[in-house]
């Protein structure tokens, strides 16, 4: 996979330019913004690693021009110093499907990289089947399975959870949740997409065990990360979900087995 790096710290550059190589991927460096644009008018590349904080052009302004031009794709991950809130949201709405805030560890940016191209690998779009892992999507008959046995969801959570599935890696917004499923922003204290997260999490067990893990962007949203099976993230970032009460379906439920959990 191609990848340009667009980051001015000459160290810290040369380190993950390294670490990528040795991942096996190709990767291309710029220093600066308008370099990264006239490179992007010539290459094709999978993803950019950008510097939010360039000399001449941003990072930001690299961002929007990619979307504005490029549309969807390369895939974007943002590197930043900037922890407000604000600032992480801003970059997600414009565009970026990911983060990685300064410092960093260069394993943790590498991990992120890879979970972006595995992502890029397949199509954005929601095709008639997804499989990933232990886990696969009958778009066309809205069946969803787990080691091949049936999983009962209503219609509202499979279309969630096949969103989930088909952007591995991506940070996917409540926001965008909310236009996707039911066709309208909702209230900022309704809780209803939390609770659809809530029986997602139990329904198709989604935990290392079974090689992926679901983590809260906070107050942006969710992102779906491919793992290795029965490993233990101790971060704070991944954090259980609280208990959320249980509303009554929306849609009567599609299949015939029970749940698997």
């Amino acid at each position: 996979m191609n990848i340009l790096l667009v980051e001015d710290d000459t160290a810290q550059a040369d380190s993950v330019e390294r670490e990528i190589r040795q991942s096996g991927h190709r990767i291309s460096k710029v220093e600066r913004g308008k370099d990264a644009i006239s490179f992007l008018q010539a290459n094709e590349v999978d993803l950019v690693v950008l510097d939010w904080e360039l000399p001449g052009v941003s990072g930001f302004e690299v961002l929007y021009w990619i979307r504005r031009h490029l549309g969807r794709e390369p895939a974007v991950l943002f590197v930043t110093s900037r922890l407000l809130e604000v600032d992480i949201v801003q970059a997600l709405d414009a565009g970026a499907d990911d983060y990685v805030v300064k410092p960093f560890r260069t394993e943790e940016l590498v991990a992120r990289v890879g979970a972006l191209l595995r992502r890029t690998r397949r199509s954005a779009k929601v095709e008639s089947a997804i499989a990933v892992g232990p886990y696969s999507f009958d778009v066309t008959r809205r069946a969803a399975y787990l080691h091949g046995e049936s999983i009962l969801l209503t219609e509202k959570e499979f279309v969630v959870a096949a969103h989930f599935f088909s952007n591995v890696g991506r940070v996917v917004s409540k926001r965008l949740l909310a236009k996707l499923v039911w066709g309208r922003e909702l209230d900022s204290t309704s809780r209803t997409i939390d609770t659809h997260i809530y029986r997602l999490r139990r329904k198709l067990a989604l935990c290392p065990d079974n090689g992926v893990r679901l983590t809260t962007v906070y107050t942006h949203g969710y992102r779906l990360d491919e793992v290795d099976a029965g490993s233990v993230d101790l971060q704070a970032s991944v954090d259980s979900e609280p208990e959320v009460p249980v509303a009554q379906n929306d849609t009567p439920e599609l299949g015939a087995q029970s749940n698997r959990r």
